[in-house]
């Protein structure tokens, strides 16, 4: 690769990615993973992410490549009004960071829904002989109640200048709208959990496994209702719940005053996930909208059958005809207790769904992502 290099492009990541900053800089390692293994692709990679100067969280990571330089902004937005408002102040900050990038690479490739990324795209209008890759992480099936969501949306589904890639495009998208799969594990990664994955037993007591943020949107208040509703539980050995939350003491307290098998870890990385997905039978994700979480691919690896709502860009790949995965009847408690007591139906199919799940994991690897990369953006064909 080392001889190849300097004929290589030059890439561009405009993205607010969060980038904590404590004696170095550590980065969310679920997107820095994706960005090391197709930074091979190019000559050099100028990164522009938000910075905040807090302790790194555990799911963050340091280690980046030779090629990649970090090109830090402070961030902007929140939940209060003022802090909406206030996005209008650091816009010039923003665009005069951004040109820069566009003027020195040849590939500019945003990661949205974000500011960053919404201001690129009027900015590609400006200089339309660059490349762009616009990828839009969101669920692209539901229009967003977020104004600048719907208006990045609509901006990306007119002939903006570049490609976009999406969880699953609609078969009334215009050409430009590509579907790609989000990429979490590698060859090796596949082959290794495999081995772990066919040692499962499904006859005894089941293991169950949460990952995400511990709130509303995820689906956990739901998910914790519908346990508590259920009559036996005997058969349920755990629910591993890795994530965090504003309310997940809260949910705590009440696993604990019924006696919940329930285990809470906090923000784990991805070596601990793996510990997870290793000893657990599901993987439960209750969501109320979604792109294509990268833990499900990552679960299903490890033989986890994946337990998921009827989000189009999730049963597109994962569904009961395939035998890969288990659809919720609904994401409010009575659906998910409902269909968690179906699998004591199913004990005898259940190795089944496992070995299909890691089959359909393999589509999920770095090395294909890499080559959609260079098939369909580093390609000059449209």
């Amino acid at each position: 690769m080392q001889e190849n290099l300097q004929r290589k492009p030059r890439l561009a990541i405009i993205s607010d990615t969060a980038m904590y900053l404590k004696d170095n800089i550590y980065i969310f390692e679920p997107v820095l993973r994706e960005v090391r293994f197709f930074a091979e692709l190019f000559c050099q990679i100028n990164w522009l992410g938000f910075i905040h100067r807090i302790l790194p969280p555990l799911n963050s990571k340091k280690e980046i490549p030779d090629n990649l330089k970090l090109v830090i902004v402070n961030p902007c937005g929140g939940d209060t009004y003022i802090k909406k408002i206030g996005i209008i102040f650091f816009i010039p900050y923003y665009v005069f960071k951004i040109i820069r990038l566009v003027k020195k690479s040849e590939i500019i490739h945003t990661r949205g829904p974000s500011i960053p990324a919404l201001l690129t795209i009027f900015i590609s209008f400006l200089y339309p002989q660059k490349k762009y890759w616009h990828k839009y992480a969101g669920n692209w099936q539901i229009r967003s109640k977020t104004l600048t969501y719907k208006l990045q949306r609509w901006l990306l589904m007119k002939k903006v200048p570049g490609k976009v890639t999406v969880s699953l495009r609609n078969n009334s998208d215009p050409p430009h709208i590509l579907s790609f799969v989000n990429p979490c594990l590698t060859n090796e990664e596949i082959k290794a959990n495999k081995k772990s994955g066919l040692n499962k037993n499904f006859d005894g007591k089941l293991t169950f496994c949460f990952i995400g943020r511990v709130d509303a949107s995820k689906g956990f208040p739901a998910l914790l209702d519908a346990i508590i509703d259920m009559n036996d539980i005997s058969w349920i050995d755990k629910l591993h719940c890795a994530g965090t939350g504003s309310e997940r003491e809260k949910f705590e307290i009440i696993a604990s005053k019924y006696n919940l098998p329930i285990i809470f870890h906090g923000l784990l990385d991805r070596y601990e996930l793996n510990k997870l997905y290793n000893s657990s039978h599901f993987i439960i994700l209750p969501s109320q909208s979604e792109g294509f979480p990268k833990v499900l691919a990552e679960a299903s690896s490890f033989g986890c059958i994946p337990i998921v709502p009827k989000i189009s860009s999730i049963i597109s790949l994962i569904n009961e005809n395939k035998k890969n995965g288990i659809i919720l009847s609904d994401i409010e408690p009575q659906g998910i207790k409902k269909t968690i007591k179906t699998l004591l139906d199913k004990r005898n199919e259940l190795s089944m769904y496992s070995a299909n799940a890691m089959m359909n994991a393999k589509q999920f690897t770095y090395e294909n992502y890499n080559q959609c990369i260079v098939d369909y953006i580093l390609s000059d064909t449209e």
